[in-house]
Parts: C-alpha cells; sequence; structure tokens
C-alpha cells in the first residue's frame, strides 16, 4: 500500500501535520516510536495565536491555566522583573495530554492511521526521490511524500541527507508535581541561577496544589556542562529549598531536546520535507515553540494536498512548502532567536552568563527586556541602552568581542 503522506513523529509538529492531511481527505500514516502520543513532551506556555491554530476556546477542558503575569528571578540573588498582562497579553497553559490527544483523535476521525512503537531506521530512496520510510526490524511502508517530524536527532533528516552546520541544542527534564501548597497561580515563573547553567528553570502552576517544574540547559562547553550538577538534582534542589513544593509529589518525569539554533539551511527535497524540531522551526526564547510546530504543520498540510493533486513530489514542487514557510513572521522570529542563543553561546564560552543574567535583571525594566527579547526593540529603546544603561551594554559587549576574538566565530 502506499500512502499520500506518511508521518514520522507525533510532536506538535507531526500531529498537527497529520490531523490536517488527514482533513484535507489524504491517506495518512503516522508512525511513532513510543507507546502513545502523550508520551511526546509538547511545549505548555502558549498565546492566543497557539490556540487560534489548534482550534481550541481558552474556557475549554484543553487549556491547564491563566496567567496574569510572569516573573523572572534570579536563584542565588533574588533579583527580578516582573511582566505584567500589559506587556504580556493573555498566556496560558496547555493541558499538554489532552492537546495531543485531541489532533491524534481529529486525525483518526478523518482515517489516519497510526503506528505505534515504530523507529524508524531510514528513508527509502528509488530514482533519486524519497519513497518511504524503513522501520523497526526492516517493515517498510511507501509513500507519495515523507514527513520528517521526528524531532532534534531525526532519523528521516540524517538519512536523507539533510545537514546541521549550526546544531545548537537545549537539553531539558520537567516534574509535573502534586501535594504543593500555597502556589500562587496566576503567576509563571522563569528563575536563572549558577546551578542552572546556560538556560533556565520555569514553575508553571496549575492550580493552588499542582505545578510542573522544568528545567532547559545548553552546554555552552563540555567544561562547562560538566561542572554543572545534573539537572534533575537541580529540580529536587528547588522542590526541598521552596515551601510551596517542598512536600510535593512528582507524579510524572519527561524530557526533551530542543534545537535552539534556528531554521535549518534546507528542508525539503525530492519526496520528503521536514517540520518542527528537525528543521529548527522553534524559537528558543520560548522553550519547545509549540505554537511554531503547529504553524509549521499546517503550511506543510496545504502543500502537501497541492502535491497529492497535482502528483508532483518533485525537489521543485515539494520545495514551495520551504520558500512560503520562510516568508513567514513566525519564520522571521525564529532566525533572530536562533542567531541571539548562538550570541549567547559564544558569550558563555568565555564569561560567565548567570553575571550577565543577574546584570539585566537588576537594571532592565520588564518593558526593555521583553521588545529585546522578541527581537523588535525601537530606536527609543536603543537611545535609552546606549545612555541610561551604558555601563550595563559596554560590560556584556566587551566579553562578547573577547569571546568572539578567542573562538574564532
Amino acid at each position: 500500500m502506499t500512502y499520500d503522506v506518511i508521518v514520522a513523529g507525533t510532536g506538535p509538529a507531526g500531529l498537527m501535520t497529520a490531523e490536517r492531511t488527514s482533513h484535507y481527505g489524504l491517506k495518512t500514516l503516522v508512525l511513532e516510536k513510543r507507546s502513545s502520543v502523550t508520551h511526546s513532551l509538547m511545549g505548555e506556555l502558549v498565546t492566543d495565536k497557539a490556540l487560534k491554530l489548534l482550534r481550541v476556546k481558552p474556557d475549554s477542558e484543553y487549556i491547564g491555566n491563566k496567567y496574569t503575569s510572569i516573573v523572572g528571578e534570579s536563584l542565588d540573588t533574588g533579583s527580578n522583573i516582573v511582566v505584567d498582562r500589559s506587556l504580556l497579553g493573555n498566556s496560558y497553559l496547555f493541558d499538554e495530554d489532552k492537546c495531543q490527544e485531541l489532533m491524534r483523535d481529529r486525525a483518526l476521525s478523518d482515517n489516519a492511521e497510526f503506528i505505534y512503537n515504530a523507529r524508524v531506521n531510514s528513508v527509502v530512496r528509488e530514482n533519486g526521490s524519497v519513497v518511504g520510510v524503513n522501520y523497526n526490524h526492516g517493515e517498510v511502508e511507501r509513500g507519495s511524500l515523507t514527513v520528517g517530524a521526528d524531532g532534534s536527532f531525526s532519523r528521516v533528516s540524517e538519512t536523507a541527507g539533510f545537514t546541521h552546520p549550526k546544531w545548537l541544542l537545549s537539553y531539558g527534564y520537567r516534574f509535573k508535581l502534586t501535594n504543593c501548597k500555597g502556589i500562587d497561580p496566576g503567576t509563571a515563573y522563569f528563575f536563572v541561577g549558577k546551578d542552572v547553567g546556560l538556560g533556565y528553570l520555569w514553575l508553571y502552576p496549575r492550580s493552588e496544589t499542582e505545578t510542573n517544574l522544568g528545567i532547559g540547559r545548553v552546554p555552552s562547553s563540555k567544561k562547562n556542562w560538566k561542572a554543572l550538577p545534573p539537572m534533575q538534582d537541580v529540580l529536587r534542589k528547588y522542590m526541598k529549598t521552596h515551601p510551596e513544593t517542598k512536600d510535593a509529589k512528582i507524579a510524572s518525569v519527561n524530557g526533551g531536546v530542543v534545537p535552539c539554533a534556528g531554521i535549518i539551511p534546507r528542508f525539503t527535497d525530492a519526496g520528503v520535507a521536514l517540520c518542527g524540531n528537525s528543521a529548527g522551526q522553534v524559537s528558543s526564547i520560548v522553550g519547545g515553540g509549540v505554537t511554531t510546530c503547529f504553524h509549521a504543520g499546517q503550511v506543510l498540510a496545504k502543500h502537501t494536498k497541492r502535491m497529492v493533486d497535482t502528483n508532483d513530489f518533485s525537489k521543485e514542487s515539494v520545495s514551495k512548502y520551504e520558500k512560503e514557510y520562510r516568508k513567514t513572521k513566525l519564520a522571521s522570529n525564529i532566525t533572530n532567536t536562533g542567531k541571539g542563543m548562538w550570541a549567547v553561546s559564544k558569550y558563555a564560552m568565555f564569561n560567565d552568563p548567570i553575571e550577565a543574567a543577574e546584570i539585566v535583571l537588576g537594571q532592565l525594566d520588564a518593558k526593555t527586556l521583553n521588545e529585546l527579547i522578541q527581537g523588535h526593540a525601537s530606536v527609543g529603546t536603543l537611545m535609552t541602552l546606549m545612555t541610561d544603561f551604558l555601563p550595563m551594554v559596554s560590560r556584556i559587549g566587551i566579553g562578547y568581542l573577547r569571546a568572539i576574538a578567542v573562538s574564532g566565530f
């Protein structure tokens, strides 16, 4: 049997692609190496755009919580910045499992097929085009288009010949905690600290008694990485030293790897396309980038319908998905934040990023920091940085220039 599309992976990009292609009436097969769609880690902190892409309402069962403020804080000194709703807009916590099951069930209702415990080994090529995948113990499934939505270490990507000349990864763990006490359910927290390293620890409350506690860390160098305590130990230390989580129970543990370097140079070829983490379609500033993955899956599904209708899966035809995607605002944001993460990683090789974070938390206001993170700082904001915060800018800038000179980047 030949499918119209084979999707490898059930993260947000893979599930959204499968949901939409099956909705368009395309014969869709989904392969997942785990035993369930809910075993994949999906980003949780989202805005209205993610809800719109998923087509769910803020008061639905798919939303675990809504926040009125976000706090960035140092675990070492307590310095903090509070971003209130006037800057934040609407911010929600997805109920991860329910959202994944929703996309799966929508795809199943439109006759998509799912095979679990199916680990892709390689793509199958014939006459210069990808025509399917080989998985598990040599089983082969054939498809007109193969979609690699199988994460940062994508087997589809590797065996189809795509390259990642700049590949920076964030490794993370997430605890779901119960039996918490006195947590403010209206505020989400991001923490930096010496134990955290280059990254952040997050606390996303679900209620006064339940919360998600996680950590994401980028290795700036092997030496720096080895000097840090294990990430799960950092989470447990946080639990023990904060009264809200001191007696909490760990209901579940999950982990994942997120690319931080931006979109890869090329992610389409004859009969094959990448989507989500495998293509670098993730904004490192907002963690897993569930919104960007939903968006990419919808763009790809639309083009898959076009390819099926025209029976054209040539390199030129598949590349139209990539060309349209790269012109979108979200793709531009990913590129900008990817460049930012490369700059930060270079800085952290030869400077103390936690010291820099402390300077920023202690001196910048929330509005200025928000503009810088989003990559749309106004001329007025930049002028303010060069006047009111010149010592801070100079101190961090000199460290960055030293990193470039020493590392050769």
